[in-house]
C-alpha cells in the first residue's frame, strides 16, 4: 500500500498490533499519541477490587490497556471463579498473554468474547459483548438472563460508554466500576510538536478511537498556533459514529467509519485506496 499514510493516535503500547500488521502491509505510519496512560487515580480502590475478585462473578477490562493495568496490579494468580469478558480482539489477546504468564498449574477462568465475525457486524464492541454474554449463560433472552445478584467489576480508565453498565444492572447484576488507569492529555513539547508537524505535512488518514483524543488534538493545534483549518486536507478513520461526528465537527475534510481491529483498519484503507481515497 505504497502512498497510504496512517496517523496512529493511541498510546504507543496500545498500537503495537496495529503497527505490526499495517507496517507489514506497506502502510506508512506516523505516531502522534493523543492520550497518555497514567496510574490509577485511586490505587486503594483498585487494590480492593482486585482483592475481591475471588468473590466476583465477572470482570470486564474494557481495553488492552485496562488488561495490562489490572494484571500488573494483581496480587496473585487470577481466580478461576471470576470469568473475564472482553470487548475486542486486542483485549482478548492481552488477557490470553497475561494468563499464559501465570504458573502452568493455575486453572484459567472462563473467557467470554464476541465471535470474530461480530467485528464486521455493525455492532459496537460493547453491544457485541452483551450479545456474547447472553449466549454464554443458560437462560437465553434478556428477561431470563441469570445475573440477578451476581457481582461484576468493570475496569476502565475514566468515563466511557455506559451501555454494558446499564444492561447488566437492568439484568440484576451488582456492578462496580473501577478506574485501573488514567487517560492524560499529551504535553506539548518538542517531540509532540515534531510529531504534529509530520502528521500534518501531507494528506493522511488519522485513526481516531475516542472523542477525547479529538479534543486533545484541538488543544495541541492551539498550542502550536494553528487553526483547525489545517485538518481540512486530512482524513479521519473513526471507530464509532459519535467519533465520526466529532471528527467532522473538528474540521477533518473526510471522515470514514471503520471497525477497530488492525485487520479491519487495513481492509478499510485498502478499500479507500482502491476507490482513489
Amino acid at each position: 500500500m505504497t502512498g497510504t499514510t496512517l496517523v496512529l493516535t493511541r498510546a504507543s503500547a496500545q498500537a503495537e498490533d496495529m503497527r505490526q500488521l499495517l507496517g507489514g502491509a506497506g502502510v506508512r505510519l506516523i505516531d502522534l499519541p493523543l492520550q497518555r496512560i497514567g496510574p490509577a487515580p485511586d490505587p486503594l480502590r483498585l487494590r480492593a477490587a482486585l482483592a475481591a475478585l475471588p468473590q466476583t462473578d465477572l470482570a470486564l477490562p474494557v481495553s488492552p490497556t485496562a488488561v495490562a493495568a489490572v494484571f500488573a496490579a494483581l496480587p496473585g494468580p487470577w481466580p478461576a471463579h471470576c470469568a473475564i469478558g472482553v470487548v475486542g480482539a486486542g483485549s482478548l489477546r492481552a488477557v490470553r498473554r497475561a494468563l499464559q504468564a501465570q504458573p502452568p498449574d493455575v486453572p484459567w477462568p472462563r473467557l467470554i468474547a464476541p465471535d470474530a465475525h461480530d467485528d464486521q457486524s455493525g455492532e459496537s464492541d460493547s453491544e457485541a459483548l452483551w450479545h456474547a454474554l447472553q449466549l454464554a449463560f443458560p437462560g437465553g433472552g434478556v428477561a431470563a438472563f441469570p445475573w440477578a445478584g451476581r457481582k461484576v467489576s468493570i475496569f476502565r480508565g475514566g468515563p466511557g460508554r455506559e451501555f454494558l453498565v446499564r444492561k447488566l444492572e437492568q439484568a440484576g447484576a451488582k456492578v462496580k466500576i473501577v478506574d485501573a488507569y488514567s487517560r492524560l492529555a499529551p504535553e506539548y513539547d518538542a517531540q509532540t510538536a515534531a510529531q504534529l508537524r509530520a502528521a500534518l505535512a501531507g494528506s493522511s488518514w488519522w485513526l481516531l478511537a475516542s472523542t477525547e483524543a479529538i479534543g486533545n488534538l484541538l488543544h495541541l493545534l492551539e498550542a502550536a498556533g494553528c487553526s483547525n483549518a489545517v485538518l481540512q486536507p486530512q482524513g479521519a478513520l473513526a471507530i464509532h459514529p459519535r467519533i465520526a461526528q466529532a471528527a467532522g465537527d473538528a474540521g477533518f475534510g473526510r471522515v470514514e467509519l471503520t471497525a477497530a481491529s488492525p485487520a479491519a483498519v487495513l481492509a478499510t484503507l485498502q478499500r479507500l485506496a482502491g476507490a482513489g481515497g
